[in-house]
């Protein structure tokens, strides 16, 4: 593969952003992690780098909340349950909403441990 100025010489990198061949004179940052052919490569490199991480702190964000509604909806299900027991003699009734309070309770516990793992919660 030649390199896309220097047409005469091969390549030795590609470039992270646009792909273009690379010679050893035209690498922009030999020692850096990601090599670029040019200051806009690496200025959409850092911006993309700056979004992916904005959206993983947004869906932690998101988690986090997810968990507090479960926890509460399963304290209401569980509440629901107690209430059934007394005020309605209907077995059905005190088995799903005991039922949904267990299912409820799983997916706060769910939704609050994928928070902790994205750094959320210490």
């Amino acid at each position: 593969m030649r390199c896309f100025k220097h047409h005469s010489t091969d390549a030795v990198a590609v470039c992270a952003c646009c792909g273009r061949a690379l010679c050893p004179d035209c690498v922009q940052t030999p020692t850096a992690t990601r090599i670029v052919c040019s200051s806009d490569c690496a200025n959409a490199l850092a911006r993309d780098a700056k979004a992916v991480q904005l959206l993983l702190d947004k869906s932690a964000q998101s988690a986090k909340a997810s968990a507090f509604y479960c926890y509460l909806t399963a304290a209401l299900s569980a509440g629901a349950s107690i209430a059934a027991w007394f005020m309605l003699p209907s077995p059905f009734l005190i088995y799903f909403t005991a039922a949904c309070a267990l299912v409820l309770f799983a997916a706060g516990f769910w939704y609050r441990r994928v928070a902790r793992k994205h750094g959320l919660d210490a």
